[in-house]
């Protein structure tokens, strides 16, 4: 209670001594002027200036300190500029702006003052950092995390106004492949001068009007004394449990030449990637090249993401370079290229009750895993540009990873008890290779050409080692003092895809485009399975195991997009035509499926205002599986589960809609994002599940039963001056046919999520973040489930004593599930010592401070439950020293 007392008496301190300005900013004739720039400078005073921008109706708010006199001017492109001397003794509460235009329109805003806080040009946002911090950063998350509309979550994914940024860069330059979380974890926060925020980004300048690219792209911009010479940082810290930390980063920036280079080693479970930033090493999205590929996931990217903390060990070792020279102006060249090996240590138990088995009811499992994995992956771009209208674009990639993995499981149910050890070892290569050559004709014309290669190479092999025999129906076991049970894969897969593109600018609101592609998928898999009889090897083809399959998917294809511009209106209606041709080759048999499709797609966007906009999407699409779902003979997916594919599985036909809206408004404080999306499969591809004691039986059929997704999600936040409060929800419902014992069981899957949360926004008081979430889930099958989950988190931070930082967070659930209800609680804390001007930090960190030792989570499917117990990382404690070189 004494706590809250004391936060009280912040927020009230922080009210009492602001007041509030506002108004609008109109030009002579009354028109409101969006997006002018109002800044607010203290007279004789170190009080740090404050800004603000008009909305689309010309309002503007400024939040001012008490007694302070500022003397305020209004910019806006093409106008003259307008200073007010503000008195606090006699300010008033409204003032009305009128701008008058200038005699020559300038291309830009030019002001006396050492920077802007924040400029707003089309789809370009600048920041200047400088205005929003109070000296507790460290890192750009830091800084990130204090502009206004931009949020970072805890996995390095950067948000600006309810939109993800998808392409991050450092001084024009994607940073390591374009994913975010090294860059904001990395990147000290004395180095940045301004965040440069673009929508609708392409690195292409004279394709942009035709690229129709989505993606938002983020752009730190170094200090001057930065760009030059190498800064960066190196730490090291050893804790309790001989838990150990060494951190090294460097950045070098030149106007030639770029490199940063970042190396990490720890055993407390910190990891350096995330899943967008490994998959940024695999394939390749262009905007130029449509592709109709599935591409299969050869490499297991989820082993280098583990969660940080749901294992018992964790130790990393981490090594990323990223490499820029640009040989002249015309040309310059990109590498990236990263190293990781992990090892992890982690044990479960499981009590699981299986819902349509006429054997057995449960099963009680426990499981010991032990992981080695090994990734070293690396791309290289190569950018020509010949002239300002011309541009070749070249990027190689490459991935080969090495997983081990050992462990054993005891299974227990009413039946028998197995002990089984597992061992597997993985070895996988990727390569992909794209090249662009991007053409503007003249004002009317461009033209682009795109081809794309991928090869992928795999290589697993499993062996189930047990005390008693497993999948007695499938394998013909003979009695022994132990069985052994084999898979050995090979799959080699080749895909192409090649599009040939003319974009007509008939007039500057009708814009035609015109494609000639193909996409090709070429696949060759083999499985083999052995078993132990009596000590000696035999193989289990003469029993329905072993896959030689030979895959072939052909693709060409035609299309033309109208697209429509008017005013705030934007439409684009596309008609597709494709022939598909698949071809599967067995040892004794061929499958060839031909078709011809129209599949058309619709865009429509309106936009409202600079900050207001609705999109809608419809298309119809058709897809085929990748080769595994084709491969007709048994495959082993775990000690108690099988698949089996289907040779005469056709095409997956689908429609997607979608709707979305955003809002955001710096005048009232609103931040909205909300979006529904719809799915149906009218032609469906599901697996049949057949129950024979704990073991499941997948085989791969086609179904005309439909499949039916609705998704909603909202978002939503207002600042209350210092104050910002949020809210969420979304909603799901899924409805399909499930067959289970060859008994067709229509079902309902529901979720439903509700939250909440506020946090402050002070510069000097300590900040506080509070958010709680509700969600619900339900199972309409062969048995009904429900279950619920409460969650609630606390973060605090604060600067004291002049030269130290204190943060720390709080993580609370509660989930329960028929009569079983299980509590989880965490708790993290951070302090930091830093002198200004000095070179060194020291800082103490704790995790898991509660050493709490387990958490549950409960799921549930058509035909089973499970309530699984993680065994997680201890308590760890680490003082660290870093130096700033």
């Amino acid at each position: 209670m004494k706590t809250l007392y004391i936060y009280i008496l912040f927020f009230y301190t922080s009210f009492a001594n602001a007041q509030t300005l506002k108004g609008i900013v109109t030009s002579e004739v009354n028109t409101p002027l969006e997006n002018a720039t109002i800044i607010a400078k203290a007279i004789d005073s170190a009080t740090k200036t404050q800004f603000t921008i008009t909305d689309h109706l010309g309002r503007y708010k400024l939040e001012l300190n008490k007694e302070t006199n500022y003397t305020i001017t209004v910019n806006y492109m093409g106008y003259e500029s307008f200073s007010l001397e503000y008195n606090y003794q006699n300010a008033p509460a409204t003032y009305d702006f009128i701008l008058t235009p200038k005699d020559e329109l300038l291309e830009e805003i030019v002001i006396d003052y050492d920077y802007q806080p924040v400029i707003v040009k089309k789809d370009t946002l600048i920041y200047d950092v400088a205005a929003f911090m109070n000296g507790t950063e460290r890192k750009l998350k830091d800084q990130l995390q204090k502009l206004p509309g931009v949020e970072v979550t805890d996995s390095g994914k950067i948000k600006v106004q309810g939109k993800t940024v998808t392409q991050f860069m450092v001084e024009g330059n994607s940073f390591f492949g374009g994913g975010t979380k090294l860059g904001v974890e990395n990147i000290p926060a004395d180095a940045v001068d301004k965040v440069e925020v673009i929508d609708h980004f392409t690195e292409v300048a004279h394709m942009k009007e035709v690229s129709g690219s989505d993606d938002l792209a983020m752009n730190i911009k170094l200090k001057e004394d930065k760009k030059k010479f190498v800064f960066g940082d190196i730490r090291a810290g050893y804790g309790n449990n001989k838990y150990y930390d060494a951190n090294a980063t460097t950045f070098y920036y030149s106007s030639r030449f770029n490199w940063s280079f970042i190396t990490n080693a720890n055993n407390f479970g910190s990891q350096q990637l995330t899943y967008d930033d490994v998959n940024r090493f695999e394939g390749f999205k262009s905007v130029f090249v449509r592709s109709t590929i599935n591409q299969q996931q050869l490499i297991n990217l989820y082993t280098y993401l583990e969660p940080k903390t749901n294992v018992l060990e964790n130790k990393n070792q981490f090594i990323a370079s990223d490499i820029r020279y640009a040989f002249s102006k015309k040309w310059d060249v990109k590498g990236v290229f990263l190293m990781n090996k992990n090892w992890i240590r982690s044990q479960t138990e499981q009590y699981i009750n299986y819902l349509q088995s006429d054997i057995i009811s449960f099963e009680n499992r426990w499981s010991s895993f032990n992981q080695r994995n090994r990734l070293l992956s690396g791309k290289i771009i190569a950018d020509y540009k010949k002239d300002k209208n011309t541009t070749f674009n070249y990027n190689l990639q490459f991935a080969a990873t090495n997983n081990n993995n050992s462990g054993n499981i005891l299974s227990q149910n009413n039946n028998s008890n197995n002990k089984l050890d597992i061992k597997s070892n993985s070895v996988n290569f990727s390569l992909s290779q794209l090249f662009e050559y991007l053409k503007t004709i003249n004002r009317k014309h461009k033209t682009s050409f795109g081809i794309v290669h991928s090869f992928n190479k795999e290589t697993p092999q499993y062996n189930w080692f047990s005390n008693k025999a497993f999948l007695s129906s499938y394998i013909p076991w003979q009695t022994a003092d132990h069985y052994l049970l084999n898979e050995i894969q090979t799959v080699n897969q080749n895909t192409i895809q090649i599009n040939a593109k003319h974009y007509w600018i008939a007039a500057k609101k009708h814009h035609f485009y015109t494609t000639l592609g193909y996409n090709g998928t070429f696949t060759d898999l083999n499985t083999q399975n052995n078993y132990t009889n009596n000590s000696n090897w035999n193989n289990l083809e003469d029993f329905g195991f072993g896959n030689q399959l030979t895959y072939r998917l052909n693709n060409p294809f035609a299309g033309i997009e109208y697209k429509f511009l008017y005013k705030k209106f934007t439409s684009t209606i596309g008609i597709f035509i494709h022939h598909y041709q698949l071809q599967n080759t067995y040892p004794t048999q061929r499958f060839t499926f031909e078709k011809n499709t129209i599949e058309p797609e619709v865009k429509l966007g309106y936009e409202f205002n600079n900050s207001e906009s609705m999109n809608f999407f419809y298309s119809i699409k058709n897809s085929y599986l990748d080769a595994k779902n084709y491969a007709n003979r048994w495959q082993v997916n775990s000690f108690n589960a099988l698949f089996r594919g289907n040779a005469l599985l056709q095409n997956l036909q689908y429609q997607n809609a979608s709707l979305q809206y955003s809002k955001f408004n710096i005048y009232s404080g609103i931040n909205i994002h909300t979006s529904i999306n719809y799915s149906q499969r009218s032609k469906n591809i599901r697996n049949q599940v057949d129950l024979n004691g704990i073991d499941q039986l997948y085989t791969t059929v086609m179904s005309n039963q439909p499949d039916t997704n609705i998704d909603f999600s909202a978002y939503a936040s207002k600042r209350l001056k210092k104050i910002e409060v949020n809210a969420n929800a979304s909603l799901g419902f899924s409805t399909y046919t499930q067959v289970t014992n060859n008994i067709d069981v229509p079902s309902k899957r529901n979720s439903q999520s509700i939250g909440s949360g506020f946090k402050t926004l002070f510069k000097q008081a300590p900040n506080i973040n509070l958010s709680y979430t509700k969600s619900f889930s339900q199972l309409y099958s062969s048995v009904d489930n429900k279950s619920y989950t409460d969650w609630f988190s606390a973060k605090v931070e604060s600067k004291f004593l002049k030269h130290f930082i204190a943060k720390a967070d709080y993580n609370w659930s509660k989930t329960a599930f028929q009569n079983t209800k299980t509590i989880v609680e965490q708790a993290n804390a951070y302090c930091e010592f830093h002198k200004e001007n000095s070179a060194w930090t020291f800082m103490l960190k704790g995790n898991n401070l509660l050493n709490t030792g387990i958490k549950n989570e409960v799921s549930f499917s058509d035909f089973t439950t499970s309530n699984t117990i993680i065994y997680i990382f201890p308590r760890a404690v680490l003082l660290s020293i870093q130096y700033k070189l």
